[in-house]
């Protein structure tokens, strides 16, 4: 799913000034967008639960804390649910990946989490009833107990997470008053003389967030990029048009703030990996890119999930 229709561009920089600005105010504007989306949403006397969704790096972490404030300030009490905890344990998993000749575990198919028990905690929490959340440790693979929940009069539960277009996890949440919201870089942007489509966009993000907050290594990203993106075509871009709201996350600065992040991580790409042309291809195409610091954008912007 690529949006040609839009695209966004950089000006051309005078100074560290200009950038500062640029970036303050591309973060203002999307801030203004989620706020504006939120009161849409809150403004519903119905409201129970909220999924919000979107593939993988749309920003969906951030935007579900911003909403929550958003949200809080219009009297709601606001849950917020990660559908990843619903993840089946490690050796369950292992069984589904047993075609798989690198033998590892897929996070990405419908089949990898427990709808039953999804199921089980949003009836609890429908019925007002006290309710044991579970919570997925990636380090260990295996789910344990997570928070507990009180519901009380007018609460609203918003889920987060990737699998909320899967059919059988909307089944679910769309039986209490349930509004859906869609995340994503929507809008290529246009630096350095290249234009970068959404999905490279969100490629470029996932190389450098999985450096810095996974501890991974170029070559694994783009490993994994194949079943993640094949995954999105099967189950989440055909049913975008499902979603009560679209937000594009794209921020125009962007290309030029992960610049030098992914010129540190593949200026040494293993010359063997079959991917090492890709790799090149993505420092040919952000050569000629104004760098932009990341120090520039504030501990509040959506941007503080990648970099």
């Amino acid at each position: 799913m690529e949006n040609r229709s839009r695209t966004v561009s950089p000006p051309t920089f005078a100074n560290e000034a200009e950038k500062r600005a640029f970036v303050a105010a591309c973060d203002q504007q999307l801030e203004d967008r989620m706020e504006a989306l939120a009161a849409r949403i809150a403004e519903d006397e119905n409201l129970h639960f909220i999924g919000l969704t979107g593939p993988s790096c749309a920003g969906k972490t951030t935007a579900a804390h911003k909403l929550t404030h958003v949200l809080e300030a219009h009297g709601h009490r606001v849950h917020v649910i990660s559908i990843d905890d619903f993840y089946y344990d490690k050796e369950y998993l292992l069984t589904l990946s047993k075609n798989d000749p690198e033998g590892d575990i897929d996070y990405d198919s419908e089949a990898t989490i427990d709808v039953s028990l999804l199921e089980e905690k949003v009836q609890s929490l429908l019925e007002g009833k006290v309710t044991q959340l579970p919570r997925f440790d990636f380090h260990s693979g295996f789910r344990c107990d997570g928070k507990i929940i009180t519901p009380e009069k007018g609460d609203v539960f918003l889920f987060e997470g990737i699998q909320i277009l899967y059919p059988s996890v909307r089944a679910i949440l769309e039986r209490g008053g349930y509004r859906s919201i869609y995340i994503c870089p929507a809008s290529s942007i246009t630096a350095g003389g290249v234009t970068f489509a959404p999905n490279r966009i969100r490629l470029l993000r996932r190389l450098v967030r999985d450096s810095i907050y996974r501890s991974s290594q170029a070559p694994f990203t783009f490993f994994l990029w194949k079943s993640v993106r094949e995954n999105e075509d099967q189950n989440i871009f055909p049913y975008v048009h499902l979603c009560n709201e679209v937000l594009d996350s794209t921020c125009a600065y962007e290309i030029g703030m992960l610049k030098p992040y992914l010129q540190n991580l593949l200026k040494d790409f293993p010359r063997d990996d079959k991917k090492y042309e890709v790799a090149q291809e993505i420092l040919s195409q952000i050569a000629d890119v104004q760098e932009i610091s990341s120090d520039y954008i504030t501990e509040n912007s959506l941007y503080k999930e990648f970099i």
